[in-house]
């Protein structure tokens, strides 16, 4: 899993198996401040994964 912090938000990523085996990527965000987030799962690609790496560095998340 590799997890993204700012000082009020985080940023989580992981690749997981689905329920039929398949790998996918499925990614949590909320603040830091409260028990309440979201998750979103989507198909896995490793040029995805790095592409959403970018994105969290890009936005100011630090790789924890």
């Amino acid at each position: 899993m590799r997890l993204y912090l700012t000082q009020r938000r985080y940023y989580a990523i992981a690749v997981q198996p689905d329920l039929f085996g398949s790998p996918v990527i499925v990614r949590y965000w909320g603040s830091r401040l409260s028990r309440f987030g979201q998750v979103i799962t989507e198909p896995y690609s490793p040029d995805r994964l790095n592409e959403l790496d970018k994105e969290r560095k890009a936005h100011g998340y630090v790789l924890s």
